[in-house]
């Protein structure tokens, strides 16, 4: 790295392999100057310097966070202006909601933060070089993080700044904030803004986002098509972090603290009746001993041999056993269960609450892009991870005054697609019957007396089968033995052979290419996956062209969340029922001939709906 000595007055100068970047601290600010810098470039690089989050909390949305920098960047030059000062602030704010400036981030991160502390939303008006790194390559092991990119596409110039800034901090902390990351927090929210090393490395981040662009652009030259639906999506999940999620909050204590009550007193009884607590690693021994005596031995074990002490483990052992089991035993094994179910009721519940503003919304991230088949998930918190068996946790979050929510979800998407792909006929025959898929193949399979247990089995072979799990993998999630879970998978594998031989076809690709165009590269040490990576992704693919669909025909509906196949909208009492048939009528199509089926159904005021006080709720699934 070398630093020429000519440059503006007080600006930093930066030479990377031959690439000279100037950068124009607070300090230097001349707003003619700076005018003119922007009228030069129809995108800049956008980048924010922030006080230090709590990825637990409201993030942009606590009442104490603050953007200390922003900054612009060309490919050889950035701005970083102070919004602490009135006219720094007022150019900053001039750039940001000039409606025909274009951006260029990293992230939503950004977006989230101008919105918080400028109120101006960016929309459509960014692209985004995270996004586009995950189209080009999803796996998330590429390494995504823009100093990962750039050092690998650029140079290693932005590295080098954030080296210099860590650096910095460590040596500027006080004692008492050196140890761990508690430097790198103080930093964040104490170094000095004119700080050199602080000053160079924000300026960077904007030069080397906007240089990163036209690289990343032209790998993506086969799949301009994904880049701009992908873009559209991405502007709308940032919206939907941006209005939030309204948390009943007076609900969600109340629950929080019954589910306490209800957890202490398995815990309680368990140690009462053991000598040890329910997450002790004797209790499996125990449990294994009172099953050897009862004679049931056919349990998913561990490679070790020990007791696999799992939720499916504990519901199939009650549902399939409890009457040969001693009455201590069962009221244990109901206890464990209890702690398993309310410990994670009582991680999300107080989630939740932590995650909320002070106006009570919650503002997920959505990662729009977070699977290598294109998936979505959550964070912040997970709400995808909530059963709809279970509406307690989702009964958490509702609509606002005057609004309610609408939900529509494909229905077995993935089984369709699966058929439109292979082109089975036997499968296309069960779909277009227009039967239960699943009880259609558990007929296929055991003949038209098959059982409810033979029904649950087919079914997780279905799924398993798509996914490319194994006899193992069938045998944990239903209980059954290895050998049973081989002979059920022959079975299915049977009934649908064209959907084996695809799969098996697409086992030997290197990259697996989707009906859009998404490039998906293979895991050499997981070819029986690739089955997977086609057919969820092409699913994810018809959710987006949906949404896309409704979205741009109904802008007086909101998006509220994805959760996997679902879409919920955020609409005005008054036009519940037309919107809902119009989201219906979008999501229900055909792909290659195979009928799409969605169903829609107005929530009302919240998410989950709650059953009547006389009728029990159902426990949710616990890990």
């Amino acid at each position: 790295m070398t630093a020429p000595p000519t440059g503006p007055a007080g600006s930093y100068v930066r030479e990377h392999a031959g690439h000279a970047m100037t950068v124009h601290p607070p300090a230097t600010f001349e707003p003619a100057t700076f005018a003119r810098f922007c009228a030069a470039e129809a995108m800049l690089g956008l980048d924010v310097e922030t006080s230090a989050i709590d990825d637990k909390g409201p993030r942009q949305f606590a009442p104490a966070f603050t953007v200390r920098l922003v900054q612009f960047g060309s490919p050889r030059e950035a701005w970083v202006l102070d919004p602490s000062d009135p006219g720094q602030h007022a150019a900053i704010r001039a750039t940001l909601a000039d409606p025909a400036r274009r951006f260029v981030t990293h992230t939503p991160y950004d977006p989230l933060a101008v919105w918080a502390a400028f109120g101006i939303a960016l929309g459509q008006r960014v692209i985004d070089t995270h996004l586009l790194s995950k189209l080009i390559d999803p796996d998330e092991r590429a390494g995504h993080g823009l100093k990962e990119l750039t050092g690998r596409h650029l140079d290693d110039g932005l590295q080098q700044a954030e080296a210099a800034l860590h650096a910095r901090m460590r040596a500027l902390a006080p004692t008492g904030h050196r140890a761990g990351h508690t430097w790198q927090t103080w930093g964040w929210n104490h170094l000095p803004t004119s700080d050199e090393a602080y000053v160079v490395y924000a300026g960077l981040d904007a030069v080397y986002v906007r240089r990163l662009l036209p690289v990343l652009l032209r790998h993506c030259l086969d799949f301009t098509h994904l880049v701009r639906m992908e873009q559209w999506l991405a502007a709308h999940a940032t919206g939907i972090t941006i209005r939030g999620l309204l948390l009943d909050r007076s609900y969600t204590t109340t629950l929080l603290q019954q589910v306490q009550r209800e957890h202490h007193a398995a815990e309680a009884g368990i140690q009462q009746a053991l000598g040890f607590p329910a997450g002790s690693p004797r209790f499996a021994a125990w449990l294994d001993g009172h099953l050897t005596e009862a004679g049931i031995t056919d349990l998913p074990r561990t490679p070790t041999g020990r007791l696999k002490v799992t939720a499916d483990t504990l519901t199939t052992l009650t549902e399939r056993s409890a009457d040969t089991l001693p009455e201590q035993v069962r009221d244990v094994l109901a206890a464990r269960q209890t702690v398993a179910r309310t410990s994670n009721l009582i991680a999300n519940l107080t989630a939740f609450l932590r995650a909320a503003d002070p106006a009570g919304r919650v503002h997920p991230q959505i990662n729009t892009l977070r699977a290598k088949t294109a998936r979505m998930s959550i964070t912040g918190p997970a709400l995808q991870t909530l059963k709809k068996h279970d509406p307690r946790l989702r009964h958490c979050f509702r609509a606002d005054p005057g609004h309610v929510l609408v939900s529509c979800d494909f229905s077995q998407v993935e089984v369709r697609v699966a058929a439109a792909l292979s082109n089975d006929p036997t499968l296309k025959q069960v779909i277009a019957s227009g039967t239960d898929i699943h009880d259609a193949t558990a007929a296929l399979m055991y003949g038209d007396g098959y059982t409810k247990e033979q029904r649950t089995i087919s079914k997780r072979c279905t799924f398993g089968t798509l996914y490319g799990g194994g006899a193992t993998a069938l045998a944990d999630q239903t209980g059954v033995t290895p050998e049973v879970a081989r002979q059920v998978i022959d079975r299915w594998q049977s009934t649908y052979p064209r959907v084996i031989a695809y799969t098996k076809r697409l086992s030997s690709h290197k990259v697996v290419t989707t009906p859009s165009g998404r490039r998906i590269p293979a895991d050499p040490a997981r070819g029986y996956a690739n089955g997977n990576y086609m057919i969820q992704s092409t699913a994810r693919d018809l959710l987006l062209a949906a949404v896309y669909t409704f979205a741009t025909a109904h802008p007086e509906a909101k998006l509220w969340l994805f959760v996997h196949d679902e879409v919920i909208i955020h609409a005005p009492t008054r036009d519940a029922e037309r919107l809902r048939d119009a989201l219906q009528q979008a999501m229900t199509t055909t792909f290659r001939g195979v009928p799409i089926v969605a169903e829609a159904d107005i929530l009302g005021t919240h998410w989950g709906h709650l059953p009547d006080a006389s009728v029990p709720i159902p426990h949710q699934e616990a890990a």
